[in-house]
Formats: structure tokens, C-alpha cells, sequence
């Protein structure tokens, strides 16, 4: 850890101690509670609805996403962007409705690290992505109504709690639940950019112990940029209730999204600084239309069989049905007056027809094999079902949980070409490709969670047994000559172990080691099929990409004093066999190889608490700073396919080294106020088709919000009170880029493509309480 760092993390200390005295013994009554607590201890139910917390004795790196965070967020806020509030993430959207998210977690990818809805897992199990994945780039499956607090579980945490792809660390959204009392809330938003949404949540309360909640919410959105119109609906629905005589308990969740839009897309930083911040492609040169419809269900059964034994069992089916029609016009194409090239470009070379391949001929339906190929079908349809147990055995000294999951799954992807829309989709006919995969993920661990020295000190060693059988068949099509499957199995033994030791009654030390492994993705089995061998022929080859290896590295200290806590760690995730994508520029597909050996390693600092009254200033304040300062280089050369050499030392591309967040809220009589703000580093920019840093960099970035709340009692038949929100996003107009990659033009030189964030934008809200 750097000098610099160290004095950061000393004079923040300072900071605490001397905020600390201006919270104790003052009164925090917190948002729709009557009863006040006091700062000095705060209780278990005003902890819960803390904007955001850090478990004092945890043996490993973590922090939480309080409710009241997660009721002040913007309209324009979704799961993954309400994470930036947190230490090492980076998360945006390049359209409304979490249209093309991208979110970094300690400088890992989506796929990196796992995100996981009450413990069971959102990552697509065959492209491990939850948002974006295998460019499904509306698949927005959880929303800000669907969960109560987030869990941030950072490296590879403890086996209870991760998941499959645990490499970066464990987001964890914990279920809303369906409470004792009846009630429900109705409202209206509407904002820049001409955005409208509706909602309504309705609870049964406890009728004979059966307890429910339904919440439905529309919204319609103009974008910030031309011709990216999105509309999203949403339902979610959870029930609860008592069994065998209160000692267990049945529940569900059921979660429903469908969304429709236009996608934005990258274009050259050239032509925005000609034709403004706003512009996209006109529709007539191209477009990608999408429809998503995604769904999870859980039913859950939880006993306390014993006084010290537990268990618990769900249940799970998902699925995401991802459609897209693309155009790109073929008198477009990239040449020395048109020196960019278009998204969805169609294809220029000879695809079809081969002997024994597909029948289609562009050339004798439509004159050209670009014109026959100007509007494209992708189909992503992908389902999954599993189980997963959990048992927990309370000793007097010792907690043991085990449990496993099994999830097998089913994808269906295809791509269709032709030269007018609707694309027919006629195997054998016009097809790029028609793939089938089935992949089964199955685990088993066991932890035990040590408490000695009067519990001052914590270990908890854990270990994982991690196991993968995949298949992928591929029919034949434009890209296959010939048909053919690729399968393998592997399996691995993730061993963890995290100790924390309370040192004093504020001060608490710990560390933590793990091992994890990340699964080929199914890019990496379909480029095995139809590959030519030396005397030209079409073969279909084993597998030759390695599982991703990580050891992780973590040590960290929390100081806690009247409600307020700092935490610091460093963290060294150690990589082996590091995957990259790779894009063929000339068929648009993409392919996983293994790049090489690479090490993450940073410094993190996390301030959150309760402060209190601050002298003779009226209400109650709390707020939140963190700090990230993350590091990722290549630690052994390799060479690409399409960009050449990568040498040691090499800086990882869409890495911001360094990151700051913070935040303050005010509450009072109803009110709540809410300033929050976030400084992005300038990161190393990528080779779009490569997927290979680059030596320039993006400029960094700085965004300031802020929300305004009033929740006013009202006597109107059922209506108990009416909420009115206004926020301002992006309120000093900051630009900036969600999408920065670089590309080569017509002639061979590079140029930057780039998406631009939201504007400064203002919504306003009103809600009706019941």
C-alpha cells in the first residue's frame, strides 16, 4: 500500500473521531419509524433501514446497501447503477430502462463476479453476464422494486455466500418482502427526456398467516440520445407463510420484466463533436430493435428442525427470451467516402450457397450478398432450473453451514439474414448459425464460522466443490460448413478461509484467502466446430480453452466509534489463464481465448454511519465516502488475433484506477434530502474487435445528484399520506462516455466510437401511501 494511501486512510480515521462526538447520544428517527434510537447503540431495526452499513466482525470484505438508499434513488436508476454507491464499482446505462448496462466490480467484468437474487444466481449459467450478456442488451431481469438492501460480498468471500463466477466477489439482492400490515402506495413520475412511469404495490398483510405483495410498474422513455425509444414493464409478486406450527415458513418470489427498445449504439467521437452530444445513425442507415422478456421463480421452504439445526430449500426456474432485428444498409458500406463502419454491417464475403450448406443465394433474390444480408434475426432464448439446500448446525462455539445447488440449463441461439424484413427463419435456408447448448453447473460446500476469545475472535474456513458439463451443437449454417458438437466436463475444489479479531471494542482486524475458477463461457466451445485442418477439411476440435484461476488475497481494518464505521483493505486477486473475447470484424462473431496470466490488486476505503443532529442545525444526518484505487496488468504476454501483441505489464483495458463516491442525507419532519457524487479515473480504452487495451485512455469524469423528498400525513379514504420526490441527475451537465472503444477506419487508422452518458436531467414524482 502506497504512502498516499496510508495518510488517506489515517486522516479519514481523523475525520470519524471527530464526527463521532457530534452523534452521540443524539436521536436519529428514521424514515416511517415512530420510535427514535439512540446513535451510540444503534438497535438491529434502525440498522436495517441505514442508507448503507459494514458488519463490524465479518471475516471478509463486505458492505450494505440500506433500504432508505434504495427509496432515494433517481427514476433513472436502476440495480446495477444504484451499486455506485459502493467501494471499486463502476455501473452504467447508455439508455433508459438499463438499456446496455456495464458494470466493473473491482475492475472485473459482468462476468467476473456472480449476482445472485436472495442467494440464488441471476448469471446467465452459458455467458455468465447478468445484463448485456452474449449482447442480449435489454435483459434487465431485477428492478429497484424487487429487493430491500444489497449484500456486497467483494473477493472470493466465504462458500455460503458466493456463487458460480465468484472471481471480482457476490452482489447479493435481498428479496422484499410481503409484510404483517395491509397497505400499498400508487404513483406517477415523469421527467426529461419525455419519460412517464406508473406503479402500484399492494400488500395483503397477515390474512390467516398468509401474508402478500404485488407491485407493477410501467415505464416509457424517450432517451437522451436520437432513436433509442425504450419501454419496460414490470411485475413482482412474494408471499410468505407459517409452517408446522410457526417453527418454518413457505415463500416465494416471482419476477417478471419484458422490455422493448431501440439500442443505442457507439459511433465516432467525430461525428458527436459535429452533429452534437444527442446524435445516433439515422434509422436509414441502421438500426437494432429489441424485445426481452425475462422471468425468475423461487419457492422456498425454510424449518428450524432443532434449536440448533436449521434448513432451508428453493427451488428455481428462469428464463429469457431475447429477440432482435437489426438493419444496416448495404450502400453504406465501408469505403474511402464512408471510412467508419456501421453497426449490424451486413456481410460483404461469399456466405452462402455452399455445396451440402445452406440454400439461400443473395445474389440471384436480391442482386448482392450485402443486400441479401441487410436485415439480420438473433434469437437468445435461454432456461435454466435448480435446486438449492442450505443447512445451518448453531454449536456453542461454532456455526457449520452446508449446502449445494445443482442448475442445468438449456440455450437455444440463432441468427437469421435476408434481404427484407420480417427475416424468415428457415434452418438450413438463411441461417448464420443454429445452436444448441446444454450445460449443467452443480456445487457442494461446507464452512464452519469459529467464535473464540469471548467472540472476539472469528474463523470461518470453508471449502467448495465445483463441478461443469457442458455440450454445444451447432447446425449448419453461413458460418458452418459442417455440423458438429463440442463437450467437456470440469470440476475444481475452492478452498477459503477469513478471520476477523476485534483488537478493541472499536477496532477490528481481519484476512481473508480464497481460490475460485471461472467456467469457459459458450463463445469458447461453438469457435471448435468447423475449423479447417491442415489439408483444408472441415473438422470439429476438442476444446483448448482453459478455466480462468483466481487466488484472492485480502486484509482489512474497521474502526467503529458511536455508530459511525471506516473500513480499509487491500486486496491481490491473482489470475491464471485470463479470457479474452475476441470479434471477427468481418463476421461480427465472438470467441474466448485465454490471454495469459494477469494480477487485480487495489486499496479500498469505505466511510458509512449515522451522525446524528449536527449542533443546533434542525433533523438528522447520515452519509457515506468511499475511495478505490484498483490496479489490473498483464503479467505475461500473449498475441491476438486481431491486435497484434500484448506484453507484460500491460495496463487492463476499462480499468479506472481510481474512484470516489460520496454521499450525505438529511432527514426531518417528513423530509428527505439526499446530495450524492462520484469521480470516475480515466481508464485505458479497448480494441473493440480485439478486446485488448490500447494505449489511450477516456478522460475522467465527476457527477453530482441530489433528491428532495416530502412525505405529507393526509386523511383522504384510504390514502394515509402523499410522497412527492424531485431529483436532479447529472446536475453540473457533466459529459462523459459509457461505451469508449477504439477502431480502425477505412484506411487503416484508429478512431474512437463512443456512447454518452445522460445528460443533466430532472424528474419529478408523487406517490400515494395506503
Amino acid at each position: 500500500m502506497s504512502k498516499f494511501h496510508l495518510l488517506l486512510g489515517t486522516a479519514l480515521s481523523g475525520i470519524i473521531v471527530g464526527l463521532a462526538p457530534l452523534a452521540h447520544a443524539q436521536t436519529v428517527v428514521t424514515d416511517n419509524s415512530a420510535t427514535p434510537v439512540k446513535i451510540g447503540t444503534i438497535s438491529k431495526s434502525a440498522a436495517r433501514t441505514a442508507q448503507s452499513r459494514i458488519p463490524k466482525k465479518a471475516p471478509y470484505t463486505v458492505s450494505i446497501i440500506g433500504k432508505q438508499q434504495i427509496k432515494l434513488a433517481s427514476p433513472a436508476a436502476n440495480a446495477q447503477t444504484l451499486l455506485n454507491q459502493l467501494p471499486s464499482v463502476v455501473a452504467v446505462s447508455s439508455g433508459p430502462n438499463g438499456m446496455r448496462t456495464n458494470i466493473q466490480f473491482r475492475a472485473f467484468n459482468d462476468g467476473q463476479f456472480s449476482e445472485t437474487y436472495g442467494g440464488v444466481a441471476l448469471n446467465d449459467i452459458f455467458n455468465a453476464g447478468v445484463t448485456g450478456s452474449a449482447s442480449a442488451r435489454n435483459n434487465q431481469l431485477v428492478t429497484l422494486d424487487d429487493f430491500s438492501q444489497v449484500e456486497a460480498f467483494r473477493g472470493v468471500n466465504n462458500p455460503a455466500v458466493n456463487s458460480y463466477n465468484s472471481l471480482g466477489g457476490t452482489i447479493n439482492y435481498v428479496p422484499r418482502e410481503a409484510p404483517a400490515l395491509a397497505g400499498g402506495q400508487a404513483g406517477l413520475s415523469y421527467g426529461s427526456f419525455d419519460s412517464f412511469g406508473a406503479h402500484v404495490r399492494v400488500a395483503t398483510g397477515d390474512i390467516d398467516g398468509l401474508r402478500q405483495l404485488l407491485s407493477i410498474r410501467r415505464n416509457v422513455d424517450g432517451s437522451w440520445l436520437k432513436n433509442a425509444k425504450d419501454q419496460n414493464n414490470h411485475l413482482f409478486y412474494t408471499f410468505n407463510a407459517p409452517i408446522f406450527g410457526g417453527t418454518g415458513k413457505v415463500y416465494g418470489y416471482f419476477l417478471y420484466n419484458k422490455n422493448r427498445g431501440l439500442t443505442p449504439h457507439s459511433v465516432p467521437l467525430a461525428l458527436v463533436q459535429q452533429y452534437g452530444p444527442s446524435y445516433q445513425f439515422p434509422t436509414n442507415d441502421t438500426y437494432s430493435e429489441n424485445i426481452d422478456t425475462n422471468y425468475l421463480a423461487v419457492l422456498g421452504a425454510s424449518q428450524q428442525f432443532t434449536p440448533i439445526f436449521a434448513g432451508d430449500l428453493k427451488f428455481f426456474f428462469g428464463a429469457d427470451n431475447y429477440t432482435r432485428t437489426s438493419f444496416s444498409n448495404p450502400y453504406m458500406l465501408q469505403s474511402a467516402t464512408m471510412p467508419y463502419q456501421l453497426p449490424n454491417a451486413p456481410a460483404t464475403f461469399p456466405y452462402s450457397p455452399y455445396p451440402g450448406q445452406t440454400s439461400y443465394d443473395p445474389i440471384a433474390q436480391f442482386g448482392s450478398y450485402p443486400v441479401g444480408a441487410q436485415y439480420h434475426f438473433y434469437g437468445y432464448y435461454g432456461t435454466e432450473i435448480g435446486v438449492q439446500p442450505k443447512f445451518t448446525l448453531d454449536l456453542p462455539h461454532n456455526t457449520i453451514v452446508f449446502g449445494g445447488n445443482l442448475t442445468s440449463g438449456h440455450l437455444h441461439s440463432r441468427e437469421y439474414w435476408y434481404g427484407t424484413s420480417p427475416v424468415p427463419q428457415i434452418p438450413g435456408y438463411n441461417n448464420a448459425w443454429n445452436e444448441h447448448d446444454l450445460r449443467t453447473l452443480a456445487s457442494a460446500y461446507i464452512q464452519d464460522k469459529i467464535s473464540l476469545l469471548n467472540d472476539r475472535l472469528k474463523i470461518t474456513p470453508g471449502v467448495k466443490y465445483l463441478y461443469a458439463i457442458t455440450k454445444d451443437h451447432d447446425g449448419l449454417g453461413f458460418f458452418y460448413p459442417i455440423s458438429g458438437s463440442v463437450s467437456n466436463t470440469a470440476h475444481y475444489l475452492s478452498p477459503t478461509v477469513g478471520a476477523s479479531l476485534a483488537i478493541t471494542p472499536q477496532l477490528t482486524a481481519y484476512a481473508a484467502y480464497g481460490q475460485n475458477i471461472k467456467f469457459p463461457d459458450i463463445s469458447a466451445y461453438y469457435g471448435n466446430v468447423a475449423l479447417q485442418n491442415a489439408a483444408g477439411q472441415y473438422v470439429v476440435t476438442p476444446l483448448h480453452v482453459s478455466p480462468e484461476y483466481v487466488k484472492d488475497y485480502e486484509v482489512g481494518l474497521r474502526y467503529t466509534l458511536h455508530g459511525v464505521t471506516a473500513a480499509v483493505d487491500y486486496y491481490r486477486e491473482d489470475f491464471s489463464n485470463t479470457f479474452i473475447t475476441s470479434t471477427s470484424p468481418i463476421t461480427g462473431t465472438s470467441t474466448t481465448s485465454n490471454g495469459g496470466n494477469s494480477r487485480y490488486d487495489g486499496e479500498e476505503l469505505q466511510v458509512v454511519g449515522q451522525i446524528g443532529r449536527i449542533g443546533s442545525i434542525p433533523g438528522q444526518w447520515s452519509s457515506y465516502f468511499n475511495y478505490a484505487h484498483n490496479n489490473a496488468v498483464f503479467l505475461s504476454g500473449f498475441s491476438s488475433v486481431y491486435a497484434g501483441t500484448v506484453t507484460a505489464g500491460q495496463p487492463l483495458a476499462n480499468v479506472p484506477n481510481n474512484l470516489l463516491s460520496a454521499g450525505v442525507t438529511w432527514a426531518h419532519q417528513g423530509w428527505l434530502a439526499d446530495v450524492n457524487a462520484r469521480y470516475v479515473g480515466s481508464e485505458y480504452l479497448q480494441q473493440g474487435f480485439a478486446g485488448t487495451p490500447t494505449s489511450l485512455q477516456s478522460p475522467p469524469y465527476f457527477l453530482l445528484n441530489a433528491t428532495v423528498q416530502k412525505t405529507i400525513p393526509v386523511h383522504l379514504g384510504q390514502v394515509s399520506g402523499l410522497r412527492l420526490s424531485l431529483n436532479l441527475d447529472n446536475i453540473l451537465n457533466r459529459r462523459y462516455y459509457t461505451v469508449d472503444n477504439i477502431y480502425q477506419d477505412y484506411n487503416g487508422n484508429n478512431y474512437q466510437s463512443v456512447l454518452l452518458g445522460a445528460p443533466r436531467a430532472v424528474y419529478f414524482s408523487v406517490t400515494a401511501l395506503f
